[in-house]
Protein backbone atom coordinates (compact mmCIF):
# COMPACT_ATOMS: atom_id res chain seq x y z
CA UNK A 1 0.00 0.00 0.00
CA UNK A 2 1.31 3.47 -0.90
CA UNK A 3 0.25 6.65 0.87
CA UNK A 4 1.20 10.30 0.45
CA UNK A 5 2.28 12.28 3.52
CA UNK A 6 1.45 15.96 4.08
CA UNK A 7 4.95 16.91 2.83
CA UNK A 8 4.24 15.13 -0.51
CA UNK A 9 6.54 12.18 0.23
CA UNK A 10 5.21 8.76 -0.51
CA UNK A 11 5.40 5.89 1.94
CA UNK A 12 5.19 2.27 0.97
CA UNK A 13 4.00 -0.49 3.26
CA UNK A 14 6.08 -3.68 3.20
CA UNK A 15 5.15 -7.00 4.70
CA UNK A 16 7.58 -9.18 6.63
CA UNK A 17 7.12 -12.58 8.16
CA UNK A 18 8.54 -13.45 11.57
CA UNK A 19 8.74 -16.72 13.41
CA UNK A 20 6.91 -16.98 16.70
CA UNK A 21 10.17 -16.54 18.59
CA UNK A 22 11.10 -13.46 16.54
CA UNK A 23 7.63 -11.99 17.10
CA UNK A 24 7.96 -12.52 20.85
CA UNK A 25 11.39 -10.87 20.85
CA UNK A 26 10.01 -7.92 18.91
CA UNK A 27 7.16 -7.50 21.39
CA UNK A 28 9.59 -7.68 24.33
CA UNK A 29 11.93 -5.09 22.82
CA UNK A 30 9.00 -2.87 21.91
CA UNK A 31 7.83 -2.89 25.52
CA UNK A 32 11.34 -2.41 26.92
CA UNK A 33 12.05 0.52 24.59
CA UNK A 34 8.55 2.00 25.01
CA UNK A 35 8.23 2.19 21.23
CA UNK A 36 5.58 0.71 18.95
CA UNK A 37 6.71 -2.34 17.00
CA UNK A 38 6.34 -0.63 13.63
CA UNK A 39 8.56 2.24 14.76
CA UNK A 40 11.25 -0.20 15.93
CA UNK A 41 11.08 -2.13 12.67
CA UNK A 42 11.36 1.07 10.62
CA UNK A 43 14.32 2.22 12.71
CA UNK A 44 16.10 -1.09 12.13
CA UNK A 45 15.40 -1.07 8.42
CA UNK A 46 16.74 2.48 8.06
CA UNK A 47 19.86 1.64 10.09
CA UNK A 48 20.42 -1.45 7.96
CA UNK A 49 19.99 0.48 4.71
CA UNK A 50 22.47 3.09 5.89
CA UNK A 51 25.00 0.43 6.90
CA UNK A 52 24.59 -1.40 3.59
CA UNK A 53 25.00 1.82 1.53
CA UNK A 54 28.22 2.57 3.41
CA UNK A 55 29.46 -0.98 2.86
CA UNK A 56 28.68 -0.81 -0.86
CA UNK A 57 30.30 2.63 -1.19
CA UNK A 58 33.50 1.32 0.40
CA UNK A 59 33.53 -1.66 -1.93
CA UNK A 60 32.94 0.48 -5.02
CA UNK A 61 35.62 2.93 -3.92
CA UNK A 62 38.12 0.13 -3.29
CA UNK A 63 37.43 -1.29 -6.77
CA UNK A 64 37.97 2.14 -8.34
CA UNK A 65 34.35 2.45 -9.49
CA UNK A 66 33.71 5.57 -7.37
CA UNK A 67 35.96 8.42 -6.35
CA UNK A 68 35.99 9.68 -2.77
CA UNK A 69 33.25 12.26 -3.17
CA UNK A 70 31.12 9.84 -5.19
CA UNK A 71 31.48 7.17 -2.51
CA UNK A 72 30.52 9.68 0.17
CA UNK A 73 27.43 10.74 -1.80
CA UNK A 74 26.45 7.10 -2.41
CA UNK A 75 26.77 6.35 1.30
CA UNK A 76 24.94 9.53 2.29
CA UNK A 77 27.82 10.79 4.45
CA UNK A 78 30.33 13.63 4.28
CA UNK A 79 33.73 13.18 2.66
CA UNK A 80 35.48 13.36 6.03
CA UNK A 81 33.29 10.60 7.46
CA UNK A 82 33.89 8.53 4.31
CA UNK A 83 37.64 8.96 4.72
CA UNK A 84 37.39 7.87 8.36
CA UNK A 85 35.43 4.77 7.35
CA UNK A 86 37.91 3.87 4.63
CA UNK A 87 40.77 4.30 7.10
CA UNK A 88 38.95 2.15 9.66
CA UNK A 89 38.65 -0.58 7.03
CA UNK A 90 42.29 -0.25 5.97
CA UNK A 91 41.39 1.05 2.50
CA UNK A 92 43.85 3.59 1.12
CA UNK A 93 42.15 6.83 0.13
CA UNK A 94 45.17 8.90 -0.82
CA UNK A 95 44.74 10.46 -4.24
CA UNK A 96 47.03 9.23 -7.00
CA UNK A 97 49.28 11.76 -8.71
CA UNK A 98 46.95 11.69 -11.70
CA UNK A 99 43.90 12.37 -9.52
CA UNK A 100 45.75 15.22 -7.84
CA UNK A 101 46.69 16.77 -11.18
CA UNK A 102 43.13 16.36 -12.45
CA UNK A 103 41.90 18.22 -9.37
CA UNK A 104 44.51 20.92 -9.89
CA UNK A 105 43.36 21.38 -13.48
CA UNK A 106 39.75 21.58 -12.35
CA UNK A 107 40.68 24.31 -9.88
CA UNK A 108 42.63 26.13 -12.60
CA UNK A 109 39.54 26.10 -14.80
CA UNK A 110 37.19 27.12 -12.01
CA UNK A 111 39.33 30.04 -10.91
CA UNK A 112 40.86 30.77 -14.33
CA UNK A 113 44.40 30.62 -12.93
CA UNK A 114 47.20 30.14 -15.43
CA UNK A 115 49.63 29.45 -12.57
CA UNK A 116 47.67 26.35 -11.58
CA UNK A 117 47.46 25.19 -15.20
CA UNK A 118 51.23 25.59 -15.53
CA UNK A 119 51.83 23.66 -12.30
CA UNK A 120 49.53 20.84 -13.46
CA UNK A 121 51.29 20.69 -16.83
CA UNK A 122 54.68 20.59 -15.14
CA UNK A 123 53.65 17.72 -12.85
CA UNK A 124 52.15 15.79 -15.79
CA UNK A 125 55.41 16.13 -17.69
CA UNK A 126 57.55 15.15 -14.70
CA UNK A 127 55.39 12.12 -13.96
CA UNK A 128 54.97 11.10 -17.59
CA UNK A 129 51.19 11.35 -17.44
Amino acid sequence: MTTVNPDNTRTVTRKIELTGVEDKQLRQLSQAEHLPEDILLRKWVLEGLSRMRLERACTLYERGRLNLSGAARYAGVGVEQMMQELTRRGIDHSPSVEQFVDGLETLADLFDKDELRAAATEVRQQEGL
